[in-house]
């Protein structure tokens, strides 16, 4: 029985990394509402859940840069100091029940004195926890942020559905969307620059099986980004200074085919599970297109990139016993994505990016 129950969670909670993101992340809200009481210490992530079966709570930090190390940098330069808070601030409260499962969350990040990120989150669960939607909205707004400018930055950051249908052959689909404005106001002349960007993106999980002792749900990922204004497309940080266009302009003016990034990638899930140890990898295959067409005037320029995307994803799971948990995570990916959006940040660098975290769960017994 124990098995069983190791099996099903490793399908249903275990598909992602941002699945035990401490909230950190705009989109990691999505299972607080079914998460039990923890306290979780990581490399990135430092928190709490605590409550009972009808009313929970949390309080964390995750780290902004890929790990908890500075906490606060102070910087004095020509008399001026500067002080930034690193991590991400996360509270949250929710209530739970068979029939209907209602969360608020709330994210805060401060860039500096002029700057700082809200982002509110609502979350709501259904049809007992199979039906799962959590909706962030980050504001950033400064008079300061840059000199002479005004900067609004609002974005509906990876609104996100989740549908586990309970059925073998189709068994979940999750669906992202998001929609991001930037938004510079010269003080001085009083002109503005708009940077948007839009995104989708679906996962379609199916033929959930066992072959022998390994357990396969493989998925099929599509996603679709674009720029509406402006050049810069994924762009997932309110706050970015990024580069737009005249507010009063159109984007049919610059461009014929605005930068644009479809994407398919094949992963095949595998998992097992013994009574201490629980393993879930997802190696993957992918093609992206990305392009962009100016018009004459703009300077002409035609961009279409064909790329090859490969990742090797790994999650490892010890628990010695039942209420103590240690995880390792480790992601191998092609990096060709920074390569051919934008620049020079990736230009010579090795097809080849890695990460991981590491850390404990500790579960704790209801209030």
């Amino acid at each position: 029985m124990k098995k069983v129950l190791l099996t099903a969670m490793v399908v249903l909670t275990v598909a992602s990394a941002s699945v035990f993101g401490m909230y950190g992340k705009g989109d990691s809200w999505i299972d607080f509402l079914v998460h039990g009481n923890q306290f979780r210490a990581r490399m990135d992530q430092l928190g709490f859940v605590l409550g009972n079966g009808t009313i929970k709570g949390t309080f964390g930090l995750r780290a902004n840069t890929g790990y908890l190390n500075n906490i606060i940098n102070s910087a004095k330069t020509n008399g001026t100091t500067t002080t930034a808070f690193m991590p991400t601030l996360s509270a949250g409260i929710g209530y739970t029940s068979e029939m209907i499962g209602v969360g608020v969350g709330y994210n805060f990040t401060y860039i500096d004195k002029n700057l700082q990120v809200h982002t509110p989150v609502l979350m709501i669960n259904a049809l007992n926890n199979n039906l799962r939607i959590s909706a962030p909205i980050q504001v950033a707004v400064s008079d300061k942020y840059i000199a002479n400018t005004k900067y609004t930055g609002v974005a509906f950051d990876n609104i996100q559905l989740r549908y586990y249908t309970g059925i073998d052959a189709f068994n979940a689909i999750r669906l992202y969307a998001y929609y991001r404005n930037n938004t510079h106001e010269n003080t001085a002349t009083g002109g503005k620059t708009v940077s948007e960007a839009f995104g989708l993106q679906a996962r379609f999980y199916f033929l959930n099986t066992q072959v022998g002792d390994v357990g396969v749900n493989p998925y099929v990922r599509v996603e679709y980004h674009t720029a509406l204004k402006g050049s810069a497309i994924r762009e997932y940080k309110a706050e970015a200074n990024i580069t737009g266009i005249a507010d009063n302009a159109k984007q049919s003016d610059t461009y014929d085919v605005s930068p644009y990034e479809f994407a398919i990638k094949p992963v095949l899930a595998l998992y097992a599970n013994s009574d201490i140890v629980s393993f879930w990898f997802e190696p993957s295959l992918g093609y992206t297109l990305y392009g962009y067409k100016q018009k004459a005037t703009a300077g002409g320029e035609e961009v279409m990139t064909h790329a090859l995307t490969w990742g090797a994803y790994a999650e490892i799971y010890v628990t010695p016993v039942k209420d103590l948990e240690w995880y390792f995570e480790m992601d191998v990916n092609g990096n060709i994505a920074k390569e051919y959006q934008g620049g020079s940040v990736s230009a010579g660098l090795s097809p080849v990016y890695f990460e991981t975290t590491t850390g404990i769960t500790w579960y704790l017994p209801a209030l």
